[in-house]
């Protein structure tokens, strides 16, 4: 392989090297660099500096570890931690305001779920944020409460996401540094190109300016998927500002992908929008039930979805839930071209469904990971058949649906060599049916993952003409089990 410049020129056993220097790589295995397409890169880089809590078991050793890092909370900022999974614990049950007011009465404290779609605060965190503690719920989001009807501290979906917008947002700088921390450790995984899949959490202006900066000196490239709101909702941004800020970017390195809408919540938080119900939910099942949170009405959704469309972007939908996953494919094929845009996760599909996605051509993209890391929350909340039927690799991939992977880090550590072995052989209470052949894993997480972010013809193969990031491997990469 001839490469010049950063670009491969020419690949092949005839190639014609002239005076280049020849690099002798001692029987070692070249690949294609990763492309990790549906991630969080500035939270994982904050998620780094906070308290972890994905080794405690009990809520003991939760209010344990928040005892020691209260001391090292700096005036005026929250005790924040991540990856609090109450699925984890004996009981199956949350902790609540009151267990954290214990800790602290003055100090906001927000644990946020393993899940993304949801937290646990106390009752500082919720003064902080202008919670009554008679809230009333509103679309998309849910205050859970006592047997008096007070707002307990668990908070799902939008509710979450209300509470946690109130603490302290980073700074540019601080942005900066977490986006560098965060592709340094994707680097080593072999990761070289990733896309962020929810920019403008916090103000989006200062985000695009981070991002770009950060690009300059990390090694790793960006796309990045905005969030509706941020170019639409209330939260818009000027639009000639965002042309200022895009068409200053160098695209190769970052660059604006597309548009991010969420459609539902996740399986371990209960929201996950699906057909029937969730086990140990005591609803009466009736023809039609559905159970979790659609994060808009149906005739929103549509609306954004194809406001994004007519504005020339690619939507890019999070759709956990079989009920959700329906709802989308509607809004998707109003549009004029369904094949332009993404749906994120489809953990729950049926072969109807699967039917249906083929015949739409849009891109559909899975985190293999999540079946190592969640399968305790998957079979609580799901039982055996329903859990040993997600993410259908095989059938999907067989049906001709343009499937590719990637991590949602971080939700998980995001390594895509786990992600890798777990499409080559699926854990156990998985349904085996669904493993795929490690050339294909490969290729969702390289070629196909390129395909997904409108990159095919720069990176994911090592053609001529792509950018040369490979990574070195010391075995075969398709011997992997």
């Amino acid at each position: 392989m001839l490469i010049r410049d950063g670009r491969v020129v020419a690949r092949g056993p005839d190639v014609e090297f002239g005076q280049a220097e020849s690099v002798d790589l001692e029987g070692k295995w070249l690949m294609p660099s990763f492309i990790d397409e549906h991630c969080h890169i500035l939270p994982t880089g904050l998620d780094l500096q906070k308290l972890h809590l994905g080794l405690c078991k009990t809520h003991e050793e939760i209010l344990d570890a928040l005892r020691d890092r209260l001391p090292q909370v700096e005036p005026g900022r929250w005790l924040s931690a991540v990856h609090y999974d109450q699925t984890r614990y004996a009981s199956g049950e949350h902790l609540t305001r009151h267990d954290l007011d214990k800790i602290s009465a003055k100090i906001p404290i927000i644990l946020r779920h393993v899940s993304g779609h949801a937290s646990i605060v106390n009752s500082a965190a919720l003064k902080a944020a202008g919670i009554r503690e008679d809230e009333p719920d509103f679309s998309g989001g849910t205050f859970r409460r006592n047997a008096s009807g007070v707002v307990d501290g668990v908070l799902l979906e939008h509710a979450h996401e209300r509470v946690s917008a109130a603490a302290p947002h980073p700074s540019p700088d601080e942005m900066v540094n977490a986006i560098q921390l965060a592709a340094s450790k994707m680097a080593e995984l072999g990761i070289s190109c990733a896309s962020d899949m929810m920019t403008g959490r916090f103000n989006l202006e200062d985000e695009l300016r981070a991002y770009s900066q950060a690009a300059h000196n990390t090694g790793v490239r960006f796309r990045l998927y905005i969030q509706w709101s941020a170019l639409f909702g209330p939260r818009r941004i000027d639009p000639g500002k965002l042309v200022e800020i895009s068409s200053s970017m160098a695209p190769e390195t970052c660059r604006i992908a597309g548009v991010k809408i969420f459609a539902d919540g996740a399986i371990g938080s209960g929201t996950a929008a699906i057909y029937g119900r969730y086990e140990g939910d005591e609803k009466d099942l009736v023809t039609g039930a559905t159970s979790g949170s659609l994060m808009y009405p149906v005739a929103k959704l549509n609306h954004m979805v194809k406001t994004a469309h007519d504005a020339g972007y690619q939507v890019a939908i999070h759709s956990i839930g079989d009920y959700s996953t329906d709802l989308v494919m509607d809004a998707l094929e109003a549009t004029s071209d369904p094949r332009r845009h993404r749906i994120e996760h489809a953990m729950i599909l049926s072969d109807a469904q699967i039917e249906r996605l083929a015949k739409l051509g849009s891109f559909v993209t899975m985190q293999p990971e999540f079946l190592i890391r969640f399968g305790h929350a998957y079979l609580r909340q799901l039982g055996t058949e329903r859990r040993s039927r997600l993410k259908r690799a095989k059938s999907i991939l067989g049906a001709g649906v343009r499937l590719c992977f990637s991590s949602d880090r971080p939700i998980v550590a995001g390594d895509p060599i786990d992600g890798i072995r777990t499409l080559v052989s699926r854990p156990e209470g998985y349904d085996a049916f669904e493993n795929i052949s490690p050339a294909d894993a490969w290729l969702g997480y390289t070629a196909r993952a390129a395909e997904a972010t409108g990159d095919a013809a720069v990176m994911g193969s090592l053609t001529p003409g792509q950018f040369s990031d490979f990574q070195l491997l010391p075995g075969d990469p398709l011997a992997i089990s």
